[in-house]
């Protein structure tokens, strides 16, 4: 028993050990918006250092995405999430259902977040690190 306790104290020193208190870039009010069976989150980044920070995924309600820069002039990093559709084709035939999306399946975050927070994950000089992300809205 006591050894287990001790297993347990180590392994999760050994995650919270890459969990960053500083951001590893200047972002403003994180985002997300739900659309057709499809979560969307937005990070606005006011400033990052590209040479030494890789922004990788986003661990947020469960699912895991990867976070892309986003093109569209907005300055911001967006991640995509599949989350349950209500409308599926239901046939005998499968080429009927041929254009079903399939939710995302669930994925546990490395630390534990509340629900309007969400996990970043990033690539600091080679080296997995994590910070959290606090009071995400919704927009409509």
């Amino acid at each position: 028993m006591l050894s287990l306790f001790f297993f347990t104290l180590f392994t999760n020193c050994g995650t919270n050990k890459n969990l960053q208190e500083e951001a590893p870039a200047e972002f403003q009010q994180a985002f997300y918006t739900t659309v057709d069976g499809q979560m969307t989150f937005y990070l606005p980044v006011t400033a990052i250092q590209k040479n030494r920070i890789e922004l990788k995924n986003i661990y947020f309600k469960g699912l895991k995405s990867p976070i892309v820069y986003n093109e569209d002039g907005q300055n911001r990093y967006t991640a995509s999430f599949g989350i349950r559709q209500s409308d599926y084709v239901m046939s005998s035939d499968p080429r009927e259902e041929y254009g079903n999306k399939m939710p995302q399946k669930p994925e546990k975050s490395p630390v534990s977040i509340a629900k309007d927070q969400a996990l970043l994950e990033f690539q600091e000089n080679g080296e997995t690190k994590y910070y959290v992300i606090s009071d995400i809205e919704e927009r409509k």
